[in-house]
């Protein structure tokens, strides 16, 4: 028999069987892992050799997650996917939690984003990373972080997501602090490590309240019972917002978006993994694989939307003024994903997931050519520094100038398909709050991509004359130019015709319980009508947006920019400062807390310790003073009897009298 027929069952258990996976299906969790595991093992003694048996995995693990995300799109394993249980992880009492993995057309979307990326970052890495002395360490790391991203997306059952949750935010921890010799990464990655925390104690409390309800976790049997009218109300509200919190630390919303910027101390290829493609995204995915559980409650869905619509306006505020090169793309990322989650908040499940599919690719496109920008100017990050390296590295340029192009928003690239549809829902829904700073977003993200790419490189050199500057080698630049694919077409690829895709009719199916729940239809686009003027409005602010940009940073304004940043001065410094909210984080939770610490540590030890240990003291003193009277000798006892019936006698007749 085939090993994996004696780990695969079908996942049959109560109401309809689901569609079998594949017998290979397994090896998408299976090859990761085995390539960490080799790796960690031995993977010091290959030397340069290391990367050989991590990219391979993950190249295998690519065609394999392809084989299932194809035909989930497009419709071929059902309306609601195809599920293996693999074995019983925990049975206790009635209490059963099965390992399985699933695949529908929402997983197939993040298959196709977190494998793709995750390829190729690991083929960038083996020339970036080439002079390393953690060579090997480095691609055990990453093959560890793709299991568990793997694990996250695949999972059947809400125990198995959180497991996945806890382990991608190990490998993150372990990526961005990865030159942890160096005390920034390694600040960077306990501030990454314990902000997640945060968020992950509401998805613990959010399971506990599932279980509560449900009496498991299965995210099927959860979902029916939602759409049946098991769980509304006040109940739904407040489990909802718990489970909300998880994503709000993982994908990184105020206020607990303060992690990520930080993250940018790792490797570059770090942040284009998982701070761009895969792991901020796990947020996104969660609210839209739990969208019956947020439908149920029109409360739940309104703070979604309201703190996504406000992460992307108050992100992209902070990107205006930054130069590091990799923070601009970090609060980019920031932004982009609070489109998602105004999106997914107003009902627009469909384009939220197009978003996330269209943004993996061309932020990854973007970190990574960030990366190739920092390493043909020596390590230099900071945009101020560089400019006039279009000609001097034009690879890296014009793959930069498309995902640029592409997360601007303007035709015909993928940012502008999926962008649209974010918008014109939104309105569409009744959300014209959430269309109007959105479309304020849309501009803005023009003028701060066109902004980056003016001052890295239009204009005048900038750049040391002790730097060499040199396009990157084949390793590096082979991804940026395999990146710009999806860039550019993937938008009309599953996205036209509008509305009615091939994204559309795979994922409506998934969504449908949550848009009877809400009161959704959908509706044929028109051109000539709301919609076509919604493009018209959203291409439009994007093109003044790129045209501001261009026309500041194109060349060297620098006179003209001082003297607009001089009329703008306390919003530049605001900005500049991320608003202080990193000042106020560390006045409240640094500064205070670490007094309030200090002050219970001190009431512990001399109070609550003071009277335990007094008590003990008080009766240890006595009992070795009661000890000096104990001397075993008759004489001395018969002694103490006389003088105690003395006492006695005296005591009387006194009292007598």
């Amino acid at each position: 028999m085939n090993v994996f027929n004696a780990l695969i069952r079908t996942a049959s258990e109560g109401g309809e069987p689901a569609a079998q996976l594949p017998e290979y299906a397994p090896l998408l969790l299976i090859l990761p892992l085995a390539g960490f595991l080799f790796t960690a093992a031995i993977g010091r003694r290959l030397g340069k050799l290391a990367h050989l048996v991590p990219l391979g995995a993950i190249v295998a693990t690519w065609g394999i997650a392809m084989s299932l995300a194809i035909p989930a799109l497009l419709g071929d394993l059902g309306e609601h996917g195809a599920s293996s249980e693999l074995f019983t992880w925990i049975a206790s009492g009635s209490l059963t939690f099965n390992m399985g993995i699933h695949v529908d057309a929402l997983t197939g979307a993040l298959l196709l984003v977190v494998t793709t990326v995750g390829a190729l970052v690991h083929l960038y890495s083996v020339g970036y990373m080439s002079h390393d002395p953690g060579y090997w360490r480095f691609f055990a790391y990453l093959n560890l972080f793709m299991f568990s991203m793997l694990l996250l997306v695949l999972a059947n059952n809400l125990l198995v997501v959180f497991a996945a949750w806890e382990l991608v935010g190990l490998s993150s921890y372990l990526l961005i602090g990865f030159w942890y010799t160096k005390r920034e990464p390694g600040l960077a990655a306990k501030k990454a490590f314990i902000t997640n925390r945060v968020g992950d104690v509401g998805f613990a409390l959010g399971l506990m309240g599932l279980v509560a309800v449900f009496g498991t976790l299965d995210i099927s049997t959860i979902l029916a019972g939602v759409e049946a009218g098991q769980l509304a109300g006040p109940a739904a509200t407040v489990i909802a917002l718990l489970i909300f919190c998880g994503a709000v630390g993982k994908s990184a919303q105020f206020p607990l978006h303060v992690w990520l910027p930080d993250a940018m101390e790792g490797p570059t290829p770090v942040s284009a993994l998982i701070h761009a493609a895969t792991m901020v995204n796990a947020g996104v995915y969660l609210v839209a694989r739990m969208s019956p559980l947020f439908a149920a409650s029109h409360e739940a869905m309104l703070v979604v939307a309201a703190i996504g619509i406000f992460t992307a306006i108050f992100a992209a505020s902070i990107a205006f003024t930054q130069t590091d090169i990799k923070r601009v793309l970090a609060f980019s990322t920031l932004s982009q994903l609070g489109y998602m989650f105004a999106a997914l908040g107003v009902g627009a499940w469909v384009p939220a997931i197009f978003h996330l599919i269209t943004h993996g690719f061309f932020k990854g496109l973007l970190f990574l050519g960030s990366g190739s920008v920092i390493h043909a100017v020596e390590g230099e990050q900071e945009m101020p520094k560089m400019g006039g390296l279009a000609k001097k590295i034009p690879i890296t340029y014009a793959t930069m100038l498309i995902g640029t192009v592409a997360i601007a928003g303007l035709p015909p690239l993928a940012g502008f398909w999926s962008k649209d549809e974010i918008l014109g829902e939104a309105f569409k829904f009744g959300y014209a709050w959430v269309w109007l700073v959105g479309m304020v977003v849309a501009g803005a993200t023009a003028f701060y991509m066109f902004r980056l790419m003016g001052l890295t490189f239009w204009g005048k050199s900038r750049v040391s004359e002790s730097v060499h500057v040199h396009e990157s080698p084949w390793t590096m630049t082979l991804p940026l130019i395999l990146l710009t694919i999806p860039s550019i077409g993937i938008g009309a690829l599953l996205g036209f015709p509008f509305a009615d895709g091939i994204l559309v009719h795979g994922l409506e199916p998934i969504f449908h319980s949550a848009n009877v729940l809400l009161g959704h239809e959908h509706e044929a686009w028109t051109l000539f009508g709301i919609d076509g003027l919604l493009m018209l409005a959203s291409v439009t602010v994007a093109s003044i947006g790129t045209v501001i940009g261009v026309r500041l940073f194109r060349s060297d304004n620098g006179d003209r920019i001082r003297a607009i940043t001089a009329r703008l001065q306390p919003l530049y410094v605001g900005s500049k400062s991320r608003w202080f909210f990193d000042d106020l984080n560390d006045l409240i939770f640094v500064r205070l807390g670490t007094r309030l610490a200090n002050a219970a540590w001190w009431f512990d030890r001399r109070v609550v310790d003071g009277a335990v240990n007094g008590v003990g003291t008080l009766t240890s003193t006595g009992g070795r003073g009661l000890r000096q009277i104990q001397t075993g000798r008759v004489q001395n006892y018969a002694f103490g009897i006389a003088l105690g019936l003395a006492a006695m006698a005296v005591a009387y007749l006194v009292i007598g009298s």
